[in-house]
């Protein structure tokens, strides 16, 4: 009975922390005679992850060290800052974090104190709630204050008061706010020996850049394959690259152009043999109609319908099979920054026709599911899927499909 209001009396106070905020001093008296009634520090780890087990770890590291258990309390701590990092909800994170760095500059570890709230500091970053991330961001400037850094406290100051300022203004819908670059790049290496040797050496790159009228976005990849056995070249260069630009007339109508271009890229081979030699590009040019738009420009859903050209050449089986220029027709479906969760899905759907030629016609899907592992590290996962209407080889099916994983590093 006396360990059920023991829990009781400490998640009421524990609960009061929370609502008030972060910026709560930690009294010789907070609960730590509650505290002494729970069994064991067993006890509190068997509990699930939150801000309270983090607030009881705090109170609980504090206790040790005002008994001189200077070690005892440092590891408590070190894992109520674990715990904190591991919390799913960043808001969670950020005050958990603050309290962890508000305790180790309560016993005088200040080095650690600086190191835990550098790591608050930064995970306010992904606060998307303007005014919320102003309130954590002042909390962080005074803890700051408290250890002695002055001039950091004072830019962070300035940073929410800022904050505060734009939140105050009025929002256009149109024109957009410039967002800082976005730049993403892979890197790809592997080498096989046994009876021939094998190597392929590339990267992947992605790139986006939103201004107030106009934004641009360029995604690629190029490898460098090598093959002993080949019977022709046997360094052989496969690439692709994508891009597109928008013209903003309103936050609805847009001008887009669209530029497309392949090397010996499986997507798009009538075949796949190392010895042929395959080049797709297309340039497209129209208007643009935004179906959907979240937080900010970069994230859209529009629908774009554009002419221009087409460039094919094909050349497998030791001749030349297509080199062709034709006339295009393009409609276009492409979505960005989808948000399912805390996933971010990017896709284009094209459909494509040769206006000389309508029985000349390719349907392509790419989808890029994006799940964060970290704040620079994610998940990746595409799906392409290509329906081509015309057959060079008339073996080849028509349905082509291609899925790769892999993780990404974000600049």
């Amino acid at each position: 009975m006396k360990k059920s209001l023991a829990y009781l009396s400490l998640f009421l106070s524990s609960l009061l922390t929370i609502i008030n905020g972060i910026n709560v001093p930690i009294s010789a008296t907070d609960d730590l005679n509650t505290i002494s009634l729970i069994n064991n520090y067993k006890d509190i780890l068997s509990m699930d992850n939150s801000p309270l087990k983090v607030i009881i770890l705090t109170n609980l590291a504090l206790k040790y060290a005002r008994q001189n258990n200077q070690k005892k309390a440092l590891k408590i701590l070190a894992k109520a800052q674990q715990i904190s990092l591991q919390l799913t909800d960043n808001y969670q994170q950020i005050v958990s974090l603050t309290r962890v760095a508000q305790t180790y500059g309560e016993i005088s570890k200040r080095e650690s104190a600086l190191a835990s709230l550098n790591l608050a500091k930064e995970k306010t970053k992904q606060i998307k709630d303007k005014s919320l991330q102003a309130s954590l961001l002042l909390n962080i400037a005074l803890e700051y204050e408290k250890l002695g850094k002055i001039e950091t406290a004072n830019n962070i100051y300035q940073q929410s008061q800022t904050i505060k300022a734009q939140i105050s203004q009025p929002q256009l819908e149109f024109p957009f706010e410039q967002t800082p670059t976005k730049f993403q790049i892979g890197l790809l290496a592997n080498v096989n020996s046994f009876r021939n040797t094998t190597a392929t050496f590339g990267f992947d790159v992605n790139y986006e850049k939103q201004w107030e009228i106009s934004d641009i976005l360029l995604n690629g990849a190029v490898f460098i394959g090598y093959d002993s056995d080949r019977t022709f070249n046997k360094f052989r260069p496969t690439g692709l690259i994508n891009s597109v630009y928008r013209h903003h007339f309103d936050k609805e109508w847009s001008f887009f152009t669209n530029a497309l271009i392949t090397a010996n890229q499986e997507f798009f081979a009538s075949q796949n043999d190392d010895d042929d030699l395959s080049i797709l590009g297309n340039l497209l040019f129209g208007g643009g109609y935004n179906l959907w738009r979240g937080e900010t420009p970069s994230n859209s859903v529009d629908l774009q319908l554009g002419l221009g050209g087409i460039y094919e050449y094909d050349f497998f089986d030791g001749e030349k099979r297509r080199n062709q220029l034709s006339p295009a027709l393009g409609i276009l479906l492409q979505s960005r920054g989808f948000k399912l969760g805390n996933a971010e899905l990017n896709h284009i759907l094209a459909i494509i026709p040769a206006l000389n030629d309508l029985e000349n016609y390719t349907i392509t899907s790419d989808s890029n599911l994006s799940i964060p592992l970290s704040e620079k590290w994610s998940f990746t996962n595409r799906l392409f899927v290509r329906y081509r209407n015309q057959l060079i080889e008339k073996d080849n099916p028509k349905v082509q499909f291609f899925f790769s994983t892999g993780v990404q590093y974000t600049f």
